[in-house]
Order: structure tokens, then C-alpha cells, then sequence
């Protein structure tokens, strides 16, 4: 399975604090800081390549850009804020070009630090001032509790943002590689490598699987013929719809829908 690109979560530009019970999501990412913290039984997490059963007390951390999907195998209640980062320039200056070299962490200590902090910043009556001093607290006692490596190919998080921003306009539309190297003025070659060093996927490919979601969950609102959720998603014609599905998901559009309620 290939992250996708969270635009609805890229959309927010505020502080989002919310509490789930049997949380899941597919592999995704963004470029808010993530935070989540488990209250009771147990949660998969996967966040920038690792995986780790989280139990009661521990923390998962996805900076920005990181890739990470969760899944509840029974139950699991837990608490998840999102930090847009031009909140907190400090932060993402001092973990520009890093990684953590372990998203998650056991610590009850700090998982009652944490778990006041998002207590207070999920109350309806919060002003904004309060809500970015507990935000900077949080982020504080994060960076006290983990380590930080360099990355071996820096990205340039600007650029690649604009680049999935315009897919995500314009994935219903005639667009390419070219098309899109034009848009942002360079050649074809270099924005295909710089996707592909970035995102670990082919432009191509990733292009093509937004569409294929979107045909997806056009179906399952069924408002829509087949046809028309092809046509509306981007597809060329049936045919290549058909092909590429068969391709990504080694089934048919209703033989998947049918045996899975996740989405693409």
C-alpha cells in the first residue's frame, strides 16, 4: 500500500486535537506534526517505515511529511493532536532535514504530561494563546524525550507541497509528468526524480492510484454508474481504468469494494 497525500488534513490550518475510539487510518501523510497518545487496549502504528503495537501509556510521533497509518485489531481508545507547522517554526527548524530514530514512545511519565496537556487543549473554551502555549509545551516535552538523526536526502518540503497540491486540483484533469514539470518549470526528468526521492513512489503511479481512490469513493456513495465515477476521476476511457485497477489491486472495482471497506 502506497501513502497518499492527506489533503483534507493539509486543508487545516488550526490546532486539531481530537479523541477515537478503535482509531484507524490508512498509510498517509501531511505536513502537520502528528501526535497520538493510547488510553486503553492496544493500536498498530506505522509511522516512517516502523511498526509497533501501542499499548496503554505509550506515544507515536509523526513529523511532517512522515508516512503512518494506524489499525485497531479489537479495541482502543486514544487521543491524536495535529500541529500545522507554520504554528511552530521553531520546532520544525530544529527538525528540518531529521528524523526520529524511534517514532514511538513508552514512557508513563511523560504520557500523563501529555495526557493533561491534551486534556486542557481539547476544552471547548481554550483561547488561542492558551492553545499555543500548551502546543509549545507538548512539542517541548517531545523534543526532551526523543532523538533526532540526520536525513540522508534532505527534501525540499516547499516544493513537493505545491506538487501535491496541484495533483490533487487537477488528478480529474489531462495532466502528466510534462505537464507538470512545466507548471512549476522544470523538466520532466528532474520533477519525476525529485517526486520519486521524496514520496517513494513513480509520479506516474501516484497519480493514477488518486484516481483509482476517487473512483472508489464515488462508488461507495452509489450516486454514480461505473462509468461515471471513471469519467468523473480522471480516466481516459474504461479500459484504462479497468487495466490499471486490475494492476494496482489484482481484482475487479466490485470484487474489491465487496471484500474490503477500507479505502484506496
Amino acid at each position: 500500500m502506497q501513502p497518499y497525500f492527506n489533503m483534507s488534513r493539509e486543508k487545516s490550518n488550526q490546532i486539531g486535537s481530537f479523541n477515537y475510539e478503535n482509531d484507524w487510518c490508512v498509510l498517509q501523510f501531511h505536513s502537520q506534526i502528528e501526535i497520538c497518545i493510547i488510553h486503553e487496549g492496544e493500536m498498530e502504528a506505522f509511522v516512517d517505515g516502523k511498526q509497533k503495537t501501542l499499548k496503554k501509556g505509550e506515544v507515536s510521533v509523526a513529523l511532517s511529511f512522515s508516512p503512518h497509518a494506524y489499525k485497531t485489531p479489537v479495541h482502543s481508545r486514544s487521543s491524536i493532536i495535529f500541529i500545522p507547522t507554520y504554528l511552530c517554526e521553531e520546532f520544525t527548524e530544529l527538525t528540518k532535514n531529521k528524523r526520529l530514530t524511534s517514532p514511538f514512545i513508552s514512557n508513563s511519565n511523560l504520557y500523563e504530561t501529555l495526557k493533561d496537556y491534551f486534556s486542557l487543549l481539547h476544552q471547548d473554551n481554550v483561547n488561542e494563546i492558551k492553545s499555543r502555549g500548551l502546543m509549545y509545551m507538548i512539542l517541548g516535552t517531545i523534543l526532551e524525550n526523543v532523538q533526532l538523526e540526520d536525513l540522508q536526502n534532505p527534501i525540499n518540503t516547499e516544493l513537493i507541497s505545491k506538487i501535491l497540491f496541484y495533483i490533487n486540483e487537477n488528478f480529474k484533469n489531462d495532466i502528466s509528468p510534462s505537464k507538470i514539470a512545466e507548471h512549476f518549470g522544470y523538466s520532466q526528468s528532474h520533477i519525476s526524480r525529485y517526486f520519486k526521492s521524496c514520496c517513494s513512489i513513480n509520479l506516474i503511479r501516484y497519480i493514477a492510484l488518486m484516481r483509482l481512490r476517487n473512483v472508489v469513493m464515488l462508488l461507495h456513495e452509489g450516486q454514480h454508474t461505473l462509468t461515471e465515477c471513471i469519467l468523473e476521476s480522471g480516466f481516459s476511457s474504461n479500459t484504462t481504468f479497468y487495466r490499471t485497477f486490475k494492476k494496482e489491486f489484482g481484482c475487479s472495482p466490485k470484487e474489491y469494494i465487496k471484500k474490503s471497506n477500507t479505502h484506496i
